[in-house]
């Protein structure tokens, strides 16, 4: 199978890493990623170029948005990695025991 890099569009202010190129690397990741979580959507938008992933939940979806693929991917990695067992040595805490007004913010990169 041959891969090949796949130009993003030229930079525009106030946007970074916009006109660098995909790396063959990121879309081997990309296609395995595929094959592991077929439900979830990654797509490109060429008008802008950045990346977008869909992933399904019972009411509705959650959209994750990145320029650069590599970004995207290693988002989708971290939150579909398996959770810690007890015995694996993690700390054992879940998020759910974080309590009330500690929610999560995503900063964009």
């Amino acid at each position: 199978m041959c891969e090949r890099a796949i130009p993003a569009p030229a930079r525009s202010p106030g946007r970074q890493s916009v006109n660098r190129l995909e790396q063959p690397e990121q879309l081997s990741r990309l296609g395995q990623f595929r094959a592991r979580n077929p439900g979830v959507t990654i797509q490109r938008d060429a008008g802008f170029g950045f990346w977008q992933a869909w992933i399904p939940v019972s009411n509705g979806g959650t959209v994750i948005t990145r320029y650069p693929l590599q970004d995207l991917l290693d988002k989708l990695e971290e939150l579909f990695a398996p959770e810690p067992s007890h015995d694996s040595g993690g700390s054992g805490i879940s998020d759910e025991t974080a309590g009330p007004g500690t929610d999560y913010q995503e900063h964009a990169r």
